[in-house]
Formats: C-alpha cells, sequence, structure tokens
C-alpha cells in the first residue's frame, strides 16, 4: 500500500523548518577555545609570602587598584616569639582580612605550617640538605596547611604551594609529595643568595608546574634577614610588565609584605597603578591560571545540534570538578541576535570590562564574534 502524500502546505511547513533549523545551525560556528579567560590579551599573577601583620596592608593595596593574588600563608597557630615579625604573626589574627580575600577573588596558597627555613641557599647538593628536605617536607607540612586554610576560610580547595626561603624545590622525591598532598603547582624562590630570585623571567606558564618562578621580585630587599637588596626602579619594573603585555604572556610578580612600601608616592602602588585595572588583562592567582590551563587543554567542544531548530554544543572534559572549576573562554560566529543558555539558563551579557575572576559565567560581543565564558560539562544552546 502507498503511503499517503502528506497535504501540500504540511510539507511547505516542515521544509521550512529544516530550511530554518539547518541555516540557524549553520549561521553559528564554533571557532575555537581562547588562550586566556574572555579573550584577554594578557595575565596578571601575584603572589605574595609570610604571614606577617603587614598582609592586611598587601591586599589593602592590591584591592585599591583591581590586581588579584596568592596569599602564601605559615599555618602554625603559635609560632616562637622571634618568628612573629619576621616570618610569621600569630596567624589567627589574619583570618578574617584572609576570609574577606577570598571573597573579593584572592587564592589562599599553602607556605607549610612552621615555615622551615633553616637551610643556606648556597647549600643544595649536600646529604645534610636532602635530608633537610626529606624530614621537612612531611604530611604534616603539607597537609596540615592545606587543611587549616580549608578550615577557617571558604576557599573550596588549595591549589598551590610555595617552598619556604625557596629550600627543595629541585628534589623530585619533594615534587611528588607535594603532588600527593593534592596541590597542582607549587612556586619556588630560586637562586636568592646568588640574586637570581630578583627576575628569573617567566613570562608563561612553567613547563614544570612544581618547580615554578615567576617574572620578576617586586620588593625593596630579599625574603630572608641579610640578603642583599635589589635596586628599586620603578620604571624598570614597569617596562617589565610592558614587555609581557606586549607579548601578550603571563605577568607573575612576587612579593614579601615586610619588602614594600604602601601608600600612592611608594614604589609598590605605583607599580600596582600601572598595572592594574586594564580591560584586556585577566587579574587572576596563581593556583586558577594553571587549572585553567588544564580545562583549558582538556576540554571539547562538539556540535550535537543536527536535526534541531537550535545550535547545541557539548562542552566537557573528565578533569575533577573539585579542583577544576573554574570557566573557560569559547569563541563562536554568531548573528546578534543569538541569546546563550547553559545547560537551560540563559547565560547574562556583559559589557567589556575588567576580567578579574576565574569561574563566573557570560557572554560578550565583538562584531561578529561571540565569547561565551562558561564552566565545563555543561550544553549550551543558541536560540
Amino acid at each position: 500500500m502507498k503511503r499517503a502524500a502528506l497535504p501540500a502546505a504540511i510539507a511547505a511547513g516542515l521544509a521550512t523548518a529544516w530550511a530554518y533549523a539547518s541555516a540557524q545551525t549553520d549561521a553559528i560556528q564554533f571557532v575555537g577555545k581562547t588562550k586566556y579567560l574572555n579573550n584577554a590579551k594578557a595575565v596578571v599573577v601575584h603572589t605574595i609570602d609570610d604571614s606577617t601583620k603587614l598582609v592586611a596592608d598587601t591586599a589593602d593595596a592590591m584591592d585599591k587598584y583591581g590586581i588579584k593574588g596568592t596569599f602564601f600563608i605559615s599555618t602554625e597557630q603559635d609560632p616562637p616569639v622571634e618568628e612573629r615579625f619576621y616570618n610569621q604573626l600569630q596567624v589567627w589574627l589574619l583570618w578574617p582580612r584572609l576570609q574577606k580575600a577570598v571573597e573579593n577573588g584572592h587564592e589562599i596558597g599553602a607556605h607549610a605550617v612552621t615555615h622551615p627555613c633553616s637551610r643556606p641557599q648556597s647549600d643544595t647538593t649536600s646529604d645534610n640538605y636532602r635530608a633537610f628536605c626529606d624530614a621537612n617536607y612531611n604530611d604534616a607540612e603539607l597537609a596540615g596547611s592545606r587543611d587549616t586554610i580549608l578550615a577557617r576560610t571558604t576557599q573550596p580547595y588549595v591549589w598551590t604551594w610555595a617552598y619556604p626561603c625557596g629550600h627543595c624545590s629541585t628534589f623530585d622525591f619533594v615534587q611528588k609529595r607535594i603532588a600527593a598532598a593534592g596541590y597542582i603547582v607549587a612556586r619556588n624562590y630560586p637562586g636568592e643568595a646568588q640574586g637570581l630570585h630578583v627576575r628569573p623571567d617567566l613570562q608563561t606558564w612553567a613547563d614544570n608546574p612544581f618547580d615554578a618562578p615567576y617574572t620578576q621580585v617586586v620588593q625593596k630587599a630579599g625574603g630572608r634577614r641579610g640578603a642583599t637588596a635589589p635596586p628599586i626602579d620603578v620604571a624598570s619594573l614597569d617596562a617589565k610588565f610592558d614587555e609581557v603585555y606586549q607579548k601578550g604572556g603571563i605577568y607573575h610578580f612576587m612579593s614579601h609584605p615586610q619588602s614594600l612600601d604602601f601608600g600612592p608616592d611608594g614604589f609598590y602602588e605605583k607599580h600596582l597603578a600601572h598595572i592594574g585595572r586594564r580591560a584586556d588583562v585577566w587579574y587572576v592567582p596563581m593556583g586558577p591560571v594553571y587549572a585553567f590551563r588544564m580545562i583549558n587543554d582538556h576540554t571539547i567542544v562538539r556540535a550535537t545540534s543536527k536535526g534541531s531548530a537550535k545550535a547545541r554544543f557539548a562542552v566537557s572534559n573528565s578533569l575533577d570538578r573539585k579542583i577544576y572549576s573554574g570557566s573557560l573562554t569559547l569563541e563562536f560566529a554568531a548573528p546578534p541576535s543569538v541569546t546563550v543558555t547553559s545547560n537551560g539558563r540563559k547565560l547574562a551579557a556583559r559589557a567589556t570590562g575588567v576580567t578579574n575572576r576565574w569561574n563566573e559565567e557570560f557572554v560578550r560581543r565583538e562584531g561578529d564574534r561571540l565569547f561565551v565564558t562558561v564552566r565545563s560539562n555543561t550544553t549550551l544552546e543558541f536560540r
């Protein structure tokens, strides 16, 4: 028996709908993942070491100029009196300010519990030095500092470790212990005794995230007592940022609060003013920018909209969502009228402005390009 032919009006309507679905899908094309969040031109990362009373002043100055950073805190509740000014305060006095920092988009990183720092920087090859590293990189220091940060703040994870005084960063067995404790990146402090810590000049992600340097030091002296003070030249500090910015790199500068000055006439705030509040820069702490690299590298974007009137894309990876909870940015060619939903929720549009979070979701248009900043493991629909 022959199947009855569809009435002409219905057939025409279906043909129009299929043509619209095809045109809608064809009009929206996935271009690729952007190098940095929100298609930023460059990145600024700031790391700050030690639990001194000046941590609060540093956080206030960073907030003033829109800089986001990682505060490496040693978590010993009641350190010896002789350590309280140089390396540590009684850290319980800092926790309220650190919680506020977390709420403002900063990160708290681990700097051990007791800040073991008794070995000279010049001794890096002896058996005694290896024994020092073996004894001090234990579960109490690695897990203890991590767990205290999680208990005393609302930060969801502790991504980042900083080697106290830069010790032990080159030992493979130490790096493996740090990784086993759940950290995804560890920042070093190389060659202080030789002045090599002043400008390691890293301008991107470190090849080895567990021995990660930075671009330059911004401070008036070394982090340890007796270290030779590098000259302070704001123009030189600014020029290094300008170099990294023009190349579209990651400008990562580190400081010890006790080696800074504060106020708009001081070198520190002059430098913050030069690099801060730029609409084409992503301001982000160290841990989240290394997590972003993993998210970007491992996320797959796949079109799934055949036969549908909506353009649909699956955004997925198999990373641990507790650790890799940040967003990435996807570039699409799309008509001006489209709206975008993520798992059924409409994404808000935002205008050009400072990018200073790592886990927001939004859309932003530049001409015929649509930048969709979204967390992974979702389905995007264009309507």
